[in-house]
């Protein structure tokens, strides 16, 4: 049996190092067609294209840290929540903004009470 990159994958992205965003897109465009091959050499070369594809959005796209007062503020961006909404839940007035300025940490119970609160798997604020 031929080696994987030795067939002719006719209209298909070469499997090759993606370099430019050129190339990303004709890899991107080729998953779409080959996505759903679940047997074969058509599936061989998904999985190789997908770990080609991860490769260069992992350079390209970066993914920062977060930490769990920046995932708090963000959900409550996302639900359209203010400072005053939090009070109850992680304690007083004080203790809200003390933890939302970043001079209080996150302890147990608030991450208990977040987790409740936001439906969220209570890891997300660590």
């Amino acid at each position: 049996m031929p080696a994987l990159d030795q067939l002719d994958f006719k209209g298909l992205y070469p499997l090759r190092m993606i370099k430019n965003g050129k190339d990303y897109k004709e890899a991107l465009k080729s998953m779409e067609t080959v996505f759903d091959a679940t047997e074969g050499h058509l599936a061989a070369y998904a999985e190789t294209l997908a770990i080609l594809i991860e490769h260069y959005e992992t350079e390209l796209f970066p993914i920062k840290e977060s930490s769990g007062i920046d995932v708090v503020r963000f959900l409550m961006d996302q639900n359209g929540l203010k400072q005053k909404d939090l009070i109850g839940i992680l304690g007083g007035k004080s203790s809200v903004s003390e933890i939302l300025h970043g001079k209080r940490l996150l302890n147990l119970q608030h991450i208990r009470a977040l987790s409740e609160k936001f439906n969220v798997n209570p890891a997300t604020f660590i």
